[in-house]
């Protein structure tokens, strides 16, 4: 079921990291995909978690508990994530899979790649915005 899902959008994401990696450090590519991979999911996580935190009643004295909580929910999402997006990549063979990509196709899974990235940080923002921007201290 994983690989129904996410298959097409981790091999967007290599594509993208083979694309804007440099060439002198091929090593940084397998990092860089799985970033690009999980941050949009941090960042709608982090907009839920804003969304809830905007609809409570009680506003907190200073900023720092709200800072804590949102890396207590992001870290242990993200984290998993990735390792189990760093597993993905070796076992459904998307290297090789890139490797047979004509010019057209990468350029399509780069261009799915970037709206994806962009489309969770917008996401984001509206939820940030939306629910957190009357917060106010007391």
């Amino acid at each position: 079921m994983m690989k129904f899902l996410f298959k097409y959008l981790l091999s967007a994401n290599y594509s993208f990291a083979k694309r804007w990696v440099n060439e002198k450090m091929p090593q940084q590519i397998l990092p860089a995909a799985i970033h690009t991979f999980t941050t949009p999911f941090t960042f709608v996580l982090g907009g839920l978690y804003f969304a809830f935190i905007g609809s409570i009643n009680y506003k907190f004295e200073t900023y720092t508990p709200i800072f804590i909580g949102l890396l207590i929910v992001l870290l242990p999402t993200s984290i998993p994530i990735e390792r189990k997006a760093k597993k993905a990549i070796s076992k459904w063979g998307l290297e090789k899979e890139y490797k047979s990509l004509n010019k057209t196709q990468r350029s399509n899974r780069n261009t799915f790649a970037f709206l994806f990235f962009f489309g969770g940080l917008a996401l984001f923002f509206y939820l940030g915005v939306t629910y957190f921007s009357g917060y106010s201290l007391k």
